[in-house]
């Protein structure tokens, strides 16, 4: 869950000096506002971690890196300017201007919850398709309780989502060249 703190508009370097002191509480900047982030469920943090886990894996020895929802994504188009924190974020820049946030990525992950979905779903997305026109990336918006996870690329000139992966199904990532598997999104230590 998301609470916005800053009721007038705040500068994005006001922004990064508020977020860089702040030692408790990630905060999201869009157009001008500051969002609190809020904590998740077990079910959602453990979606970040098996993804985070296998992309990790996967990645050894490649020039990407993996970011499990501590590391901010600069997005800037002619719509929005926004500082996001994906839940996930494979960033394969060559040369970061920036110890603390990412400009590009390849691939961009939000796990669904109550009170983000809509987020997630539309202005990430929209926001995300900006980033990932520039590398042919892949945004995936995954459903921590049921095994339904849905991919986003670009395609014939728009964002839009190019497949749904059900439980015995595997994500497809073209831009890592990786399959995995929905039974190892979803496993849990328990099972």
């Amino acid at each position: 869950m998301s609470q916005k703190i800053s009721h007038s508009l705040v500068t994005p370097d006001a922004y990064l000096a508020h977020e860089r002191a702040s030692t408790t509480t990630r905060h999201e900047y869009i157009d001008g506002y500051i969002v609190a982030m809020a904590g998740e469920t077990i079910q959602h943090g453990r979606m970040i971690a098996n993804l985070t886990r296998i992309l990790g894996n996967h990645l050894v020895g490649k020039p990407c890196d993996v970011f499990a929802a501590d590391v901010k994504l600069k997005v800037e188009s002619a719509f929005v300017k926004s500082f996001r924190y994906p839940d996930v974020m494979v960033s394969c820049e060559q040369e970061r201007r920036f110890e603390d946030m990412c400009e590009s990525a390849t691939v961009l992950v939000e796990v669904l919850s109550e009170s983000t979905e809509l987020t997630d779903r539309v202005y990430k997305s929209a926001e995300y398709g900006h980033i990932l026109k520039a590398t042919q990336g892949e945004y995936l918006v995954v459903n921590p309780n049921y095994p339904v996870v849905e991919k986003r690329m670009w395609r014939d000139g728009r964002f839009k989502v190019v497949a749904t992966y059900n439980e015995t199904d595997s994500i497809i990532l073209e831009s890592l060249k990786l399959e995995i598997p929905m039974t190892d999104l979803y496993h849990s230590p328990s099972q």
